[in-house]
């Protein structure tokens, strides 16, 4: 084993201020390392150690020889790791130990003592020190202390920057809108996120929900606990059992062993249950007595599991129309709707439209390497037009589409999707919006057709001018996909593979 040897010449390091020794001070600020700190009274072992530390192994190093100067040390030079001797002419060095892991409970402080005192290292390791080194130093075990020291440390800065980036990216001021209909959202979200409410999110696809829910997690008092996300239109009906309560093994062929369902997973955090609407009318039972007394009992197992989760749920579904149906059970749908937050559309927030479609710009301009900063003036127009059907989601792909194939620096309206520009081209006739003004102007009409006639007019003359695309016709109507089903059946319209079928001849009966 290699120790310390007598060195004819050292680096200076007298004075009572700290001293910043090899690399200079502006270096640091540049973004090289931040230096390892080395804290002993005796100016020749702290040479010794520097002279390894930076010359040998090459790490940016300072010297502090007292307590005092250490912790002064600690704040502005902000060291990743201190090799910190105990007996100091100030301070002792475990008082400054705890100082400076109270200041920084990541940073890695390794004692050095010239005694082997086991209850000194026993106190020192208690108190939060990394390791423990008695003098002479084995410089071989010095190394593989600071390598392994400096591995964790970075390990745990880039944890905690990721948990920063986590919680900045679900914070509220990253749901992005200008709208007033979103800062109410913003109210309520604001209001839930310190309770333990069930949160029952509604809105379309692509409204951002899961997005809404993340924040709610991660602005609460469970933000540290875990999260943990089901789709529940996702998974089979036969599947969804297991995946939300777990199995004991021989509990169904395949099962080879015993699996921690989601509730299990989530305990003392949030279980988001994502499209709720579309679970299996047999297991909302099972989940509404979950949810109510805080236990379950995984598949083919007796044992109660207790559990402390928050329940965040959502839907697209409408679900008081689902219970009318008998595809929902109200007394879940009374459980998990005790706190809802509505989501509007994209096209009921069309102010936000050109300020989502910025922040996708920027951020996919960045991502691919490309210039791509601005909007064309049709292309906007075409945008501002467009129903978004798919909400935020579609919105995000198509900006991501547009930055890729971009030639230039802008957007071009050629950019775009094509289902995008033939709306952006197919846009109303405005002497027809002029007729229909006509027709319910009393002045100049004094006819008056009964409501269910109109709006069966306005259904039929929907489907026909969308082709009978049916998703397309609830856009333009405004209404949702359950209810222009309901209209389907009561006007005996026919569907084939999701079109309705309307006879050519209906469309003069129709506008007759």
């Amino acid at each position: 084993m290699e120790m310390f040897p007598s060195l004819s010449t050292t680096p200076s390091s007298s004075g009572s201020a700290p001293i910043l020794i090899g690399d200079d001070q502006n270096l640091l600020d540049e973004g090289r390392k931040a230096p390892i700190l080395i804290v002993d009274d005796e100016p020749f072992v702290a040479d010794l150690i520097y002279h390894w530390v930076n010359t040998v192994w090459d790490y940016p190093a300072i010297i502090a020889h007292t307590g005092e100067e250490a912790i002064i040390a600690m704040r502005e030079q902000h060291p990743r790791m201190v090799l910190l001797d105990i007996q100091l002419p100030d301070l002792n060095g475990i008082d400054v130990l705890r100082a400076m892991k109270s200041a920084n409970e990541y940073l890695p402080i390794v004692m050095v003592s010239a005694q082997e005192s086991i209850t000194v290292a026993v106190e020192a390791l208690k108190a939060g020190a990394y390791d423990y080194l008695t003098k002479p130093i084995d410089t071989e075990r010095l190394q593989v202390i600071i390598r392994n020291a400096l591995s964790a440390y970075s390990f745990h800065q880039k944890l905690r920057m990721l948990q920063a980036e986590l919680n900045n990216r679900y914070d509220f001021s990253n749901i992005i809108s200008a709208d007033p209909r979103m800062h109410d959202v913003f109210k309520l979200m604001r209001k839930a996120c310190d309770s333990d409410i069930t949160v029952c999110i509604l809105g379309e696809s692509g409204t951002g929900k899961e997005l809404v829910a993340r924040a709610l997690h991660a602005n609460g008092p469970r933000k540290d606990r875990p999260f943990q996300v089901i789709n529940c239109a996702a998974i089979p009906h036969e599947l969804l059992e297991s995946e939300l309560f777990g199995h004991e093994k021989g509990s169904f062929t395949g099962a080879i062993g015993r699996k921690i369902g989601k509730f299990e997973a989530a305990n003392g955090g949030t279980l988001f249950l994502d499209e709720i609407g579309d679970m299996d009318l047999t297991l909302q039972a099972k989940l509404l007595r979950a949810i109510q007394e805080r236990e379950f009992e995984r598949v083919g197992g007796t044992e109660s599991v207790h559990v402390d989760v928050r329940i965040i749920c959502a839907t697209n579904t409408d679900l008081r129309e689902a219970i009318q149906e008998r595809r929902f059970r109200e007394d879940l749908y009374y459980r998990i709707s005790a706190f809802p937050i509505m989501l509007p559309p994209l096209r009921q927030r069309r102010g936000d439209i050109l300020l989502l479609a910025d922040t996708f710009l920027k951020r996919f301009s960045k991502r691919q390497g490309k210039n791509v900063d601005s909007i064309s003036q049709p292309a906007m127009e075409a945008m501002l037009a467009y129903p978004w059907p798919g909400n935020i989601r579609e919105i995000e792909s198509t900006i991501e589409r547009a930055v890729l194939i971009a030639d230039g620096d802008v957007v071009m309206l050629a950019d775009l999707p094509l289902p995008i520009r033939q709306y952006y081209e197919a846009r109303d006739d405005e002497s027809a919006y002029e007729g229909m003004k006509d027709f319910f102007d009393p002045a100049k009409n004094k006819v008056v057709l009964p409501l269910e006639e109109i709006k069966r007019f306005a259904v039929h003359h929907a489907l026909l001018a969308c082709d009978g695309n049916i998703s397309a016709a609830s856009m333009k109507l405004d209404i949702s996909r359950s209810t222009m089903y309901r209209f389907l059946e009561q006007y005996n319209i026919e569907t084939e593979n999701g079109v309705a079928i309307i006879a050519k001849s209906e469309e003069k009966a129709v506008a007759a």
